[in-house]
């Protein structure tokens, strides 16, 4: 019998390599796409519906008995919801309940950290609270860092096209503090053998490729480039400081946070708070997940395919198969 899988977001970066993921199992699922009425006929939709994936439309500001129908019958739901669009996750929590979902997987997809780090995690264990309030059954996945985040420029200029412009790419430190890294297009795979496996219900677990130092990460475009990547450095203080004076301008205002203008802001400073995370405490690492009661996907499943590696993606950026 398939299993029914309902995926909100699913036409966004996560929720697509999510679909993707579920689609190429060998665990029979049968996917839904959750998205708003105003999107249902969207291209990013349609080209959904051509993968044999269904697509339902909601409107949250309908009464909850909607979501409540629209959600009978799925076994499993996915949220792959952006960090501004956090909070909407309640209204679901809410109506999977009632609906008798059989498990709920929360937008986390990050790494591993204690609350009072990031203001994002902060957020996403408040929705964990109210998964817990509400006794639903759920899987938090952490996948740590993307590969696709830190792609470092070449002299040449080969790896241009793939650097995030506005990911502030400094070392931070010495650069020598570990953290866990994941090919993006793989998350999905992962994310398929998590979501059936009775284990896991009520727990944490955590996933990655490989797990490298800053100063690993340029070695490894050195290696697959013959290049010497660009560096420059970034302090803690100096973080700090980023983190400070792009909250003040945030915080201006409340809807500063989410106005396209203030984009950069918004980056700097949950990036800021990420790299002092990842790049200074080291939170983002197998270590400390275990010590935070995470299960480790590869003591699960020591035998299931590893997955590309770092530089194996960096030649496909330098190919410019990106």
């Amino acid at each position: 019998m398939a299993i029914r899988v309902g995926v909100i977001g699913a036409t966004g970066t996560t929720g697509g390599v999510v679909v993707n993921g579920l689609l190429s199992s060998d665990t029979d699922f049968l996917v839904t796409s959750f998205t708003r009425e105003a999107s249902v006929t969207n291209t990013a939709n349609q080209k959904l519906k051509e993968k044999g994936v269904g697509i339902v439309g909601y409107d949250l500001d309908a009464p909850s008995e909607q979501l409540v129908e629209k959600l009978a019958g799925i076994d499993i739901l996915i949220s792959c919801m952006t960090w501004e669009h956090l909070h909407l996750q309640l209204l679901w929590i809410e109506a999977a309940k009632q609906a008798g979902v059989k498990r709920f997987v929360p937008s986390e997809w990050a790494g591993p950290a204690p609350r009072g780090i990031l203001d994002i995690k902060d957020k996403k264990l408040e929705i964990l609270g109210a998964i817990q309030r509400a006794r639903l059954p759920y899987t938090i996945i952490d996948i740590g860092c993307w590969y696709q985040v830190w792609v470092p420029k070449v002299p040449s200029g080969r790896s241009d096209h793939a650097h995030r412009a506005y990911v502030d790419h400094r070392i931070v430190n010495d650069g020598d503090v570990p953290f866990a890294l994941t090919d993006l297009p793989g998350i999905g795979k992962y994310v398929a053998q998590i979501v059936v496996d009775p284990r896991t219900i009520n727990k944490r677990v955590v996933v990655y490729t490989e797990v490298l130092s800053m100063n690993e990460v340029w070695e490894t475009m050195a290696k697959a480039s013959g290049e010497t990547p660009v560096k420059d450095y970034v302090t803690e203080p100096e973080l700090h400081e980023i983190i400070a004076t792009c909250r003040a301008r945030l915080d201006a205002s409340p809807e500063a946070w989410s106005h396209p203008d203030n984009i950069m802001d918004a980056v700097n400073f949950s990036m800021g708070q990420y790299r002092i995370s990842w790049c200074i405490r080291g939170d983002n690492t197998p270590e400390y997940a275990n010590y935070l009661g995470y299960l480790n996907f590869w003591t699960l499943y020591p035998d299931f395919p590893k997955g590309r590696s770092l530089e194996a993606f960096y030649r496909s950026v330098l190919e410019g198969d990106f």
